[in-house]
């Protein structure tokens, strides 16, 4: 006859011998570990996201399987794995359990998409800031332009799914008929070139002009940053807030200026630069944030440099550029270094091609405005953390970190995330398998191939599909519409 079990789970460390009192600590402590570090990303990423921290700014109050640590993790490996469904997520919540011999959530997507709505904003923040503070604590000095850090600005909108919240607070476009086209969210980015990752971006209605988006970002830009730009960003007001805040600029010449522009004003530097003096306007603009205070606060004028540069468009033709910058000293900043510079503004559009196309992220699958920013925070976090790897990956291969590979990087660490998960507990081992993983990342190197033709056209054929020009509870289509005639 088997025996009851008397007193099953009571505390040995409350009565036991010094010895079973550490063997049970020791056990306590592996199980915390392992329940901590569910995923292989949580071991792969320690360095930059310790497990101590995250314990540290939780808000759960008890252990659950879709508290904010496990999800974190599950939502970090559905956007890696290109916006992947919320029901690949849940399996691989599952799996972690299962391997772990914790107990297996149940299926259906309604307990993980609760616990993604229960991640707080303030979670989010923290980890992001985290991940940020490591990417500038590994910058190098290679990675600096005359020691200034490289910013880029640009804007871009996503899409949202078409719900009411969604449809309220970010409007589809007007051309659209209602109940046929999807919300449009427009973001605003804030890129450090220096080190790849998006310092914040900003979420707002698509038709809000991207001047008056970054009025409100300038508190990301300071002391010893070039913010590259293009001309849309080119007014007086942002590039006196930066300056007040010990910021440069270099951004292409605005196209009402440009209409105006007399190449004759101002002192001559060199055959393509001239120092001009701009004066402020008379009245704060129309959709101008800054009260009449700050407006009042501006300078009210001051000097930019305009230098000339030539390029060739998309038809072939030669035509003229102009770009403004307030790096005023000419022996110090030669304008054809500047020149050369501006060109790296192109890098924010490939780093957004990064998010909207090989991450997947061009439309959200989301039924709310607050998930559609949280959404977008959890992008940068997924980006930033891919980043760190690629900076790791630049310093062992002794190259600058915009030449390593962010699709290359991206396909070994989805290759290579699960063989952490059993190193959880050695923190001998995990490390040394993830010097090794640098190594091989550190392979991954772009394929530079300058003056390269790629046209902006697809070879592939759409579908000839009809387009949905009634909502869809009413739309009928058309049987054989090929050979449909209109009645006469």
């Amino acid at each position: 006859m088997t025996k009851q079990p008397v007193l099953t789970n009571f505390p040995s460390t409350i009565i036991a011998s010094a010895k079973r009192r550490l063997q049970a600590s020791i056990r306590e402590f592996r199980a915390s570990v392992i329940r901590d570090s569910l995923s292989g990303y949580s071991v792969l990423f320690a360095d930059v996201l310790p497990r101590r921290f995250l314990a540290r700014i939780d808000p759960t109050q008890r252990q659950r399987s879709f508290g904010h640590v496990p999800v974190f993790w599950a939502w970090l490996a559905q956007i890696l794995e290109g916006n992947a469904s919320c029901q690949r997520a849940l399996s691989l919540l599952q799996a972690w359990y299962h391997s772990s011999k914790l107990p297996i959530p149940q299926s259906g997507t309604g307990g993980y998409c609760q616990g993604r709505l229960r991640l707080t904003t303030s979670f989010l923040s923290q980890v992001h800031g985290r991940v940020l503070a490591s990417l500038c604590r590994r910058r190098r000095a290679v990675d600096l332009w005359h020691g200034l850090q490289l910013i880029a600005i640009d804007g871009s909108s996503l899409q949202l799914s078409d719900t009411p919240a969604n449809q309220e607070a970010y409007p589809q476009p007007s051309r659209q008929q209602p109940g046929c086209g999807f919300p449009v969210m427009g973001i605003t980015g804030i890129l450090n070139l220096s080190h790849g990752g998006w310092e914040a971006i900003e979420c707002s209605d698509y038709r809000e002009h991207d001047a008056r988006v970054a009025q409100r970002m300038t508190a990301h830009i300071g002391e010893g940053d070039l913010l590259l730009a293009d001309r849309a960003y080119c007014s007086y007001q942002l590039i006196a807030t930066l300056q007040q805040r010990g910021a440069h600029v270099l951004m292409r010449l605005h196209q009402a200026r440009h209409r105006v522009l007399d190449w004759r004003q101002g002192r001559r530097l060199s055959q393509i630069a001239r120092l001009v003096t701009w004066q402020k306007p008379i009245k704060r603009p129309k959709g101008s944030e800054l009260s009449q205070q700050e407006w009042d606060a501006l300078p009210e004028e001051m000097e930019v440099r305009m230098i000339k540069m030539g390029f060739e468009d998309r038809s072939g033709r030669r035509r003229d550029m102009i770009v403004v910058t307030t790096l005023l000293d000419n022996n110090q900043h030669d304008e054809y270094e500047l020149s050369e510079l501006y060109a790296r503004r192109w890098d924010i559009e490939l780093k957004l091609r990064d998010l909207k196309t090989t991450l997947g992220l061009e439309m959200l699958d989301v039924r709310t405005p607050e998930m559609a920013r949280k959404t977008v925070l959890m992008m940068m976090i997924a980006n930033n953390l891919i980043r760190t790897v690629m900076q790791q990956a630049a310093t062992e291969a002794g190259r600058p970190v915009w030449q390593m590979s962010f699709k290359g990087i991206l396909d070994l660490t989805l290759a290579s995330h699960q063989s952490f998960r059993p190193l959880a507990t050695s923190h001998r081992l995990a490390k040394e398998r993830r010097q090794k993983f640098i190594e091989i990342c550190a392979t991954k190197v772009l394929n530079i191939r300058p003056y390269r033709h790629e046209p902006r056209a697809v070879k592939r054929r759409p579908k000839s599909h009809a387009y949905l020009t009634k909502p869809r509870g009413i739309y009928r289509e058309i049987p054989h519409r090929e050979h449909h005639r209109k009645p006469r």
